[in-house]
């Protein structure tokens, strides 16, 4: 097979395992690896894409730990009109979920799609686009499945926001609706720059239109308030003074809504570059400041200081809050304590208004802000109790001492009832679910005695020093864990033969990765994000090689390879953890939003930003003599005149596969929505229903990697033959639902005669006789 004639570099579709082919890391033993015996080349170049699927899930693993720790940051605003501050999250939910989750779910496609439109020099890859779709399938039909069954019989996981899943369900079928669009009937094989453009651009558009639906912008009542103003006026008896305002005066107040949100966000950003600039290069400004928010936080606390608790506790509208077990409170919202060179200790009450009946117990734990537990304070959890008719109780909690010239810090205190026995105190930080005392440790001896303690403060403004020291302990800690068995020395000694042979498996990722990838406590997670990152960037391009080389030893096309096995490879560890999530959450939005999300991100990021660069490359570059040589007789004529070029995207088989999807796509979507009518819930539910759900669901996804593999295999270009295909799909859908609705109700009549051993035993007699049968009437035939 590798006898053949002398390959020019003009050559087009040189595979990697063909004479000339190669790609950026491998084949590692050069043209010497074309000749070794095919099965061992399947079985090396498998094992090893399945076992960097394994080092992947590691690196997306530190990856998602960095994103948490990002979005779990938190800061205090001022309440409107009152003298007090509550804690609020500083990333939007909706808008973390997806933007920095989405690309921790996502990113080894988004990067593998990236490497491989950069690897072969900007003209269009094989794996990227084919891996996204492929990936896309497993996660809306594959893990759906899994998450309806893995709910115990008769519960049901709903929905919460199910205004942002109409929203990104929505999107994620607009994302596969508009890539055919480019692809085929805009421009019939070619991506334009504005094309490629506004596939990037679909995302923040998509961000944005979740977060207005998430911030209650997208209600019905809005919508009929702009659409319908006749309408809003009637429900206003016709006064003049409240009538609404016109559509210029609403599309106004719109732009400049979001136009302010967007100045918020951006002074934001440079407030925040501006302060490490001033920081670093202007430290007596910064000491002002630091003054200035250092009095105003004692203002804040003696004011807190000066209140007293109330004797009954009532709401936002002065009346008072029922609860026979009793109402929970802080005194106030902020206390201030001070540290100096030894360790003190501190009590805070809690308050037990409004009732006292009965033995409750709630539960408090210490939350950082800039202050480090281990250095700055002594991290605790616990529970306080409350006998009948007892009205408070003192929690106490340790400062460590401070070096002279160290920085202010702050961390809060929470307090809640996960049984749900007695209430909080609306009034104070974290409302009625639960609430948040931030207690500010101010220290008594803030200027440095030493040239050595004047450069730990400078660097404490810049950095924060025990944060710093902190995460320099945890990555000791994370690199020792990953060399011992069973994470410890202790633990190594416990370990048994099977201990021992998944730490031989997984040690050779731990080890590096553990050594290249720093803890999220560095830089509040940045410098984990970048590194994880970097990792699995590293990573996806030996899987992009090896899926070639095991593709092309199995003498199947790249396509086929990124739709079942690389697709699978990326998105199984999305299975385990949604799989997770949808057990042990109280709602469905772990499970299936973020597939949605995911979804329509894998389009906008991991297909708009390739196909982006790569069709402004061309545009700028022009048409190379290998553009000339490819498509110069097919596409010179329109779009390569006076030396221009243009990408190129061949739409054949990635229009059938995307049809295929969305088809299936609008299919689940159609399932899902009939699982809450019908049943109250997404997940979950009787049990034949959700066995039925979730086999019609897998069924869907055979489909597709059916069809898409027939399409590869055969070549088949005609429309209309795509189309015939997929409507034979669509009933064998329904037959093969019915025959697996026949086969579980035989189980369980069976049950009664034969058992389930006996039931199975003779549909696996059946299988082997009709195979036989089958397999001798094809002899026949042949």
């Amino acid at each position: 097979n590798f006898v053949q004639a002398e390959m020019t570099d003009l050559e087009e579709d040189v595979r990697i395992c063909q004479p000339g082919g190669k790609g950026l890391f491998l084949p590692l033993g050069g043209e010497a690896e074309l000749y070794w015996d095919t099965r061992l080349k399947v079985i090396l170049y498998g094992t090893g894409l399945i076992y960097c699927f394994l080092g992947v899930s590691i690196a997306a693993d530190m990856f998602m730990a960095a994103i948490e720790r990002i979005t779990s940051k938190q800061h205090k605003v001022p309440v409107p009109g009152a003298d007090r501050y509550v804690t609020v999250q500083v990333w939007n939910e909706t808008v973390a979920n997806l933007t920095l989750m989405a690309l921790g779910s996502s990113a080894p496609e988004i990067l593998l799609s990236l490497n491989d439109v950069i690897k072969n020099g900007f003209f269009e890859g094989k794996l990227g686009p084919s891996t996204i779709v492929g990936s896309a399938a497993f996660n809306l039909f594959v893990i759906i499945a899994v998450c309806v069954n893995s709910i115990p019989n008769g519960e049901i996981r709903c929905i919460k926001e199910l205004g942002v899943f109409v929203i990104t369900a929505a999107w994620s079928i607009f994302a596969y609706v508009w890539l055919l669009y480019i692809v085929h009937f805009n421009t019939k094989d070619v991506v334009e720059v504005w094309e490629g453009v506004m596939t990037f651009l679909f995302f923040p558009l998509f961000v944005a239109n979740s977060w207005a639906q998430d911030a209650g912008l997208l209600t019905w009542a809005n919508f009929k308030g702009f659409f319908c103003p006749d309408m809003a006026r009637e429900l206003t008896d016709g006064d003049e003074g409240d009538r609404p305002p016109g559509a210029l005066q609403r599309c106004c107040r719109v732009v400049c809504f979001l136009a302010g949100r967007i100045c918020l966000r951006t002074t934001r950003l440079v407030s925040g570059t501006y302060g490490c600039f001033i920081r670093l290069v202007c430290p007596r400004a910064m000491r002002r400041r630091l003054s200035a928010e250092r009095a105003t936080a004692d203002e804040i606390a003696e004011l807190d200081d000066d209140a007293v608790m109330e004797v009954e506790i009532l709401d936002k509208e002065g009346e008072k809050v029922d609860c026979e077990a009793g109402v929970m409170s802080f005194k106030s919202d902020t206390m201030k304590v001070q540290a100096g060179d030894e360790e003190r200790k501190y009590t805070v009450t809690v308050y037990r208004r409004n009732g006292d009946l009965g033995r409750v117990t709630v539960r408090y734990y210490t939350v950082p802000l800039s202050a480090v537990p281990g250095y700055d304070y002594e991290e605790d959890e616990d529970e306080l109790t409350f006998r009948d008719s007892v009205h408070e109780q003192e929690i106490e909690f340790t400062i460590l001492p401070k070096f002279h010239g160290e920085l202010d810090d702050k961390f809060q205190i929470v307090i809640e009832d996960e049984s749900g026995t007695v209430m909080f105190n609306p009034k104070r930080d974290g409302g009625e679910e639960k609430n948040i005392l931030t207690v500010h440790i101010s220290n008594e001896n803030p200027k440095p005695r030493s040239g050595w303690e004047r450069f730990l403060r400078f660097a404490d403004r810049a950095l924060n020093v025990d944060e710093m020291r902190l995460a320099t302990v945890q990555w000791k800690e994370q690199i020792l864990e990953s060399i011992y068995c069973n994470g410890s020395r202790e633990g190594q000694e416990e370990a048994g033969i099977q201990d021992w042979l998944v730490h031989i498996i997984w040690v050779p990722w731990k080890v590096p990765l553990a050594i290249t990838t720093p803890p999220p406590g560095y830089l509040g997670g940045w410098v984990c994000f970048a590194a994880s990152l970097l990792g699995i960037g590293v990573l996806t391009v030996i899987i992009g090689d090896l899926a070639e080389l095991f593709g092309c030893a199995l003498g199947v096309n790249d396509s086929i390879t990124a739709i079942s096995i690389v697709a699978l490879g990326t998105s199984v560890p999305d299975l385990f953890a949604s799989r997770t999530a949808a057990k042990q959450d109280e709602y469905a939005d772990a499970s299936i939003v973020n597939v949605t999300g995911s979804n329509s991100v894998n389009v906008f990021l991991g297909i708009g930003l390739p196909w982006m660069f790569a069709s402004l490359y061309w545009s700028i570059m022009g048409a190379s003599p290998e553009w000339t040589h490819r498509y110069g007789e097919s596409f010179g004529a329109e779009w390569g005149q006076n030396g221009q070029a243009i990408f190129i995207v061949q739409s054949g088989n990635l229009f059938f596969s995307v049809c295929v999807f969305t088809v299936c796509a609008c299919i689940c979507l159609i399932v899902i929505g009939l699982r809450r009518y019908l049943y109250g819930g997404e997940l979950g539910g009787p049990s034949d229903p959700k066995a039925y759900s979730s086999f019609m669901l897998l069924t869907l996804w055979f489909i597709y990697i059916a069809l898409s593999v027939w399409s590869l295999s055969t070549g088949v270009q005609d429309i209309s033959t795509q189309m015939i295909a997929i409507s034979i799909a669509i009933p064998g859908l329904a037959v093969s639902l019915l025959f697996f609705m026949l086969l579980l109700q035989a189980l369980k009549v069976s049950k009664k005669f034969i058992g389930e051993e006996g039931f199975w035993g003779v549909m696996v007699s059946a299988g082997i006789i009709g195979g036989r049968i089958l397999i001798f009437f094809v002899f026949q035939y042949q």
